[in-house]
């Protein structure tokens, strides 16, 4: 029974593992296909179902950032389209915090965001969101939409009444690019920017090299009625006043032009007039109204996003992690040098018991020989091979050790020896050695310098030499 229900949990565990999947690759071949109609300049919708692919792909985030900022992308483009600017600022959001590389894919939604900022007439905001926009359109080759995104940081500078900033970024523009799409756009944003410095000469200028790169939007008919009316031409600011309500679709314009409609038209009826006015005020609070309480609420959570806080958890966990690492090497490497200490001190000790023996050794030997005599027999003194063989057996090779100084001669070496058994003054080493007085003790000074010692300590330098060497 056990065994049984063992293997339907396990079943049930690969069940799941493998619905999901099979949904991950559902959503991102969703994600796939909607990067394809917006290639080919098609429009997607809910049948899509990009919401579901957005919130199956926050899951694993991780593991596909790039397709999770694509789908939260497309996900606020269609949010906007409905007129949830929350919402859609939240999914922009999402992309710009991801960990995706995709620059193109945070560029478009940074411009997203910033349109948003422009219609709620926050166009400082907008500048600088427009500027982060550009900084992601520039890390990609060749790429137009970094010098709309320019243009863009232009006509907001004109909206807040720098003209001259304006003028400059569009100079760039035109003096980098060469897309006849952006230097037709830049005389829009020079036609605003002039508008905005009451050079109305000059707005009206840049509006007529606007048309004549085919450029006949209602903006641009705006510019001049504008214009026009603030250089005292009623004739031509009715004209395109006129057009504007004609041909915008966007009610801001319409409301910008009715006020010229309804003092300069003469051939309007007081109830005519009245009838405007009406439809400003529809306008304003029936129809734009909504559209900007929705617009502020998206800037308020960009605003706030803007000035939160770092989350500084991952930060705590990494210093923590790194003092934790840091404690446990602290400790391995402090047991380490202690275990190397004590092996340490146990060779010492090793060696230590070692000297004292063969010290305990050499002097038992140096006492065997008490005269001239036992020193012929003991050592073959005559003959200096035979006792240089002694020597190295019985103190431990210390023949060997002075003739590898290569700078002792036969007679030096004997000397070292007496020196080192301990058992003969001055004068018998030097009878032994047949030197008189002053000559051996001139020559053991001398042997004591080749050595690197003094003729005080040469015994016990030899010993140290004969027990550590």
């Amino acid at each position: 029974m056990v065994h049984w229900l063992r293997h339907m949990v396990l079943m049930l565990a690969l069940a799941g593992l493998f619905c999901s999947c099979t949904q991950i690759e559902d959503a991102r071949h969703v994600v796939a296909e909607a990067d394809s109609l917006r290639a080919a300049g098609m429009a997607y919708d809910d049948s899509l179902s990009i919401a579901e692919a957005a919130a199956t792909l926050s899951h694993v985030r991780s593991l596909y950032p790039t397709d999770y900022a694509r789908a939260n992308y497309y996900y606020g483009r269609l949010l906007r389209d409905h007129g949830d600017q929350p919402a859609a600022m939240l999914a922009f959001l999402r992309v710009i915090h991801s960990r995706t590389q995709d620059h193109a894919i945070k560029g478009r939604s940074y411009s997203n965001i910033a349109n948003m900022c422009r219609l709620a007439a926050e166009h400082e905001l907008a500048y600088d969101i427009y500027k982060l926009s550009a900084e992601e359109f520039l890390r990609i080759p060749d790429s137009i939409a970094y010098y709309y995104a320019l243009n863009n940081m232009a006509f907001d500078l004109a909206e807040v009444k720098q003209p001259h900033g304006a003028i400059s970024l569009t100079n760039i523009i035109e003096s980098e690019c060469s897309n006849e799409n952006v230097l037709t756009k830049i005389w829009e944003t020079r036609a605003d920017a002039y508008l905005m410095a009451e050079m109305y000469d000059s707005a009206i200028y840049c509006v007529r090299q606007l048309q004549a790169r085919g450029n006949h939007e209602p903006t641009g008919y705006l510019f001049l009625a504008q214009a026009y009316d603030n250089l005292g031409i009623s004739d031509s600011a009715l004209h395109y006043a006129r057009l504007v309500m004609e041909q915008s679709s966007y009610h801001g314009d319409k409301y910008n032009v009715l006020y010229i409609l309804s003092h300069h038209d003469s051939t309007l009826s007081s109830d005519e007039i009245l009838t405007l006015t009406s439809d400003r005020e529809d306008l304003r609070f029936d129809e734009y109204e909504p559209e900007k309480v929705m617009l502020t609420q998206a800037v308020q959570l960009l605003e706030q996003d803007l000035s939160r806080k770092p989350d500084l958890r991952w930060l705590f966990a990494v210093l923590l992690t790194l003092a934790v690492i840091g404690i446990a090497l602290s400790m391995y490497l402090k047991r380490k040098r202690r275990k190397h200490q004590l092996i340490s001190q146990q060779i010492e000790d090793v060696q230590a018991a070692h000297q004292k023996k063969v010290a305990a050794e050499i002097e038992i030997f140096c006492q065997s020989i008490t005269d001239a005599s036992s020193l012929k027999t003991t050592l073959c003194w005559n003959d200096f091979d035979k006792m240089c063989a002694i020597v190295n057996n019985r103190i431990f090779g210390l023949a060997d050790k002075l003739k590898a100084l290569g700078s002792l001669n036969e007679r030096e070496i004997r000397l070292c020896i007496l020196v080192v058994i301990g058992k003969f003054r001055d004068k018998e080493m030097a009878e032994i050695l047949l030197y008189g007085g002053n000559s051996f003790r001139a020559m053991k000074s001398m042997v004591a310098k080749k050595i690197g010692t003094t003729g005080k300590n040469l015994r016990d330098f030899l010993l140290k030499m004969a027990i550590i060497l």
